[in-house]
């Protein structure tokens, strides 16, 4: 069952440095998605509610677009404001003939856990849907070869995808510096 989290209706575009009562808003929903999904334990289950866009906030927003396969940009825009209110079920159908950055990322984690052995390309061909309809089998969701949200909520769901994203991986050290420089201009 995919999990709708009730949001605000006004769902303006936050960034770090943001202050205002929607950003607690977001901040408490944020935590609740992140309880759903968080798989690896050095990130930030539950970030303080604060109305602060701090550097845990991004590091955080960081964190879940890269479990939901969304562009990295610690924005919370329309994409991040849908994954955080509509979960995997605002996620794009894949299916065979899709091309995209998106179908490169699932070919990814699908190689990643031995489900796919072809060219990570961003195709969506007769290799990518082979590997989703087995993926979705082991999953024991309908093997339909198509990535809908039933499919997106067992792909982020994997640990070995939540572990590529976790904090302390390389894509974040830049976020180290953030923090640190963060720190350092506040004392």
């Amino acid at each position: 069952m995919n999990t709708v989290i009730p949001c605000i209706i006004n769902r303006p575009t936050l960034e770090f440095g943001s202050g205002h009562q929607v950003v607690r808003q977001m901040q408490r929903v944020l935590n609740q998605r992140l309880a759903q999904f968080d798989r690896a334990s050095s990130s930030p289950k539950n970030i303080s509610e604060t109305g602060h866009f701090d550097p845990n906030t991004l590091m955080a927003v960081k964190y879940l677009q890269c479990l939901a396969f969304l562009p990295v940009d610690g924005v919370v825009g329309p994409k991040t404001w849908a994954f955080l209110c509509d979960g995997p079920a605002s996620l794009p159908r894949l299916r065979l003939g899709t091309a995209s950055s998106v179908v490169k990322a699932v070919q990814e984690a699908l190689k990643d856990v031995g489900y796919y052995r072809g060219a990570v390309d961003g195709v969506f061909g007769a290799k990518t849907t082979v590997a989703v309809q087995n993926f979705q089998k082991s999953c024991e969701i309908v093997a339909d070869g198509v990535m809908g949200w039933e499919t997106w909520n067992e792909l982020i769901k994997l640990d070995v995808h939540s572990s590529h994203c976790r904090l302390n991986s390389p894509k974040f050290s830049p976020m180290v510096k953030v923090q640190n420089s963060f720190a350092r201009n506040s004392n």
